[in-house]
């Protein structure tokens, strides 16, 4: 009997730790951000950022100074609430999902959220030292 509930013991610690390293291997709500994100530039879509989970944690490439994806340029950080408000000084209550580094961050909101005469149309934006820009993930 004891060495049956060893076993069974033993059954449910891998069981356990299976579900832990799945959860983890996918990430919080976050992790639906990653990917590849464009902006319209003279009235067409340019290929601007892309974001990988690599090693579990989210990283950063762009298209900024070449055709190609850079190397990793930064890690994001998930952004709480206390930065989304920061942020946008939005103080309502929106829904949102966001991700964030000491340069830039990126959000998905709502379609047609609006703050301060920025809207967008796609739901997702990208907020860096310029102000906020509409994104387009593809």
């Amino acid at each position: 009997m004891r060495t049956w509930n060893n076993a069974l013991r033993a059954l449910a610690c891998i069981a356990c730790a299976l579900l832990l390293a799945a959860c983890g291997a996918r990430g919080g709500p976050e992790a639906e951000l990653v990917g590849v994100y464009a902006v319209k530039q003279g009235g067409a879509l340019k290929e601007l950022i892309k974001i990988e989970r690599k090693d579990g944690r989210y990283v950063l490439r762009d298209k900024v100074r070449t055709p190609e994806w850079s190397e990793p340029k930064m890690q994001l950080a998930p952004a709480t609430r206390d930065d989304w408000q920061r942020i946008t000084t939005d103080g309502a209550q929106t829904a949102f999902v966001g991700m964030k580094s000491e340069q830039l961050a990126l959000f998905k909101v709502p379609p047609g959220w609006e703050k301060n005469g920025f809207r967008t149309s796609t739901g997702y934006f990208l907020f860096y030292s310029h102000g906020p820009v509409e994104a387009y993930k593809l």
